[in-house]
């Protein structure tokens, strides 16, 4: 078995979305603000948010859970919820990210859980299934490296 078919089996993937699941319900059960790097593209708002803010998303995401936003974070059936401010105007909608899509979660700017998991989704295109371990690799770097914290962190 190579590594990349054990970071897709079911068992590993469920242990790992039980342990990032157990992870987020701590941080919300004693308020504690922290952030999570997610996959964009299996991110939902509701409502949905204007053309103008979406498209600056990038493919891993950073969501920063504090004041207003962290009061209003929940897990439920399998999601992480909150409503956020999105904008100039602060356009206010309701952010559901499922949690295998939570990539990192942070503290205080630091790593907290990283998910190495790699769940098979009805998303992931053709091409991504067939990807080679070099390529699995290079691209899990550039979603690391998509974040300005993990850039200070690969620098100590």
């Amino acid at each position: 078995m190579t590594l990349g078919d054990f970071l897709q089996e079911k068992e590993f993937v469920d242990t790992i979305h039980g342990a990032l699941t157990n992870i987020l319900l701590l941080l919300l059960k004693k308020g504690v603000p922290f952030s999570v790097v997610t996959d964009i593209t299996r991110v939902s708002f509701n409502p949905p948010l204007p053309e103008d803010i979406a498209k600056r998303f990038q493919p891993a995401t950073l969501f920063d859970i504090y004041g207003y936003t962290l009061t209003s974070a929940k897990i439920e059936k399998g999601m992480l919820i909150f409503e956020a401010g999105f904008g100039e105007n602060n356009f206010a909608s309701f952010v559901n990210i499922p949690t295998g899509a939570v990539l990192q979660i942070f503290m205080d700017n630091n790593p907290l859980f990283i998910n190495m998991s790699m769940e098979k989704t009805t998303n992931t295109p053709p091409a991504k299934k067939s990807e080679s371990k070099k390529e699995n690799i290079t691209r899990s770097l550039k979603v690391l490296l998509n974040n300005p914290k993990n850039k200070k962190l690969l620098k100590k």
